[in-house]
């Protein structure tokens, strides 16, 4: 652990994990007054392990967002790291994004209750000492089926297309999606 300024620390651990092995991963703790926010990756040494190095900071974790790379972890694996995270390390609250997967959303909404925070695409989490009422917690995004237009460009189908930002530069998407209110969300 390297503490870069006063009350932020890089964690630097390796992946052990089959599929990930010797997998290099850089998490952020952000020691507040009231507990560590533990910003992660993608987690492939493993949530536990992370948060583990985050004691070590301060044993109070107020919140932990990212991924928990448990998209494809069987039910006993998932079950382990929730107890874990909730009766072990004591976390308040959790936010997990991307690669954490549907069946760990649900066993971390089911265990953390309204300590769980939706953490999707432009989700802003507040850092202080309290959360907000109007904060949205444990659902998914407000959108209805109709808002959302959805199409995706493969290697085998059509010619790659590109979309042009105001800055005039040029951006090739495999994927993406476009709200009716001219968002565009996506990987370019």
């Amino acid at each position: 652990m390297t503490e870069i300024v006063p009350g932020i620390t890089l964690i630097a651990l390796v992946s052990d994990a089959p599929g990930t092995k010797e997998l290099k991963e850089l998490s952020l703790a952000i020691n507040t007054a009231d507990g560590v926010v533990l910003v992660v990756g993608c987690s492939h040494p493993g949530i536990e392990r992370i948060v583990e190095a985050a004691v070590a900071v301060n044993p109070k974790i107020r919140l932990i967002v990212g991924g928990f790379h448990l998209v494809v972890a069987p039910d006993d694996i998932i079950a382990k790291a929730v107890a874990a995270l909730k009766d072990t390390f004591k976390v308040e609250n959790v936010a997990p994004g991307h690669c954490t997967g549907e069946p760990t959303f649900a066993a971390l909404k089911q265990a953390f209750g309204n300590r769980y925070l939706y953490a999707g695409l432009g989700t802003s989490l507040p850092l202080g000492p309290s959360t907000s009422a109007g904060e949205r917690r444990g659902e998914g995004p407000v959108l209805q089926q109709d808002d959302l237009i959805y199409n995706h460009l493969s290697e085998a189908g059509p010619p790659r297309r590109s979309l042009w930002r105001s800055s005039g530069a040029k951006f090739t998407i495999k994927s993406f999606a476009i709200l009716k209110t001219g968002y565009r969300i996506g990987h370019v």
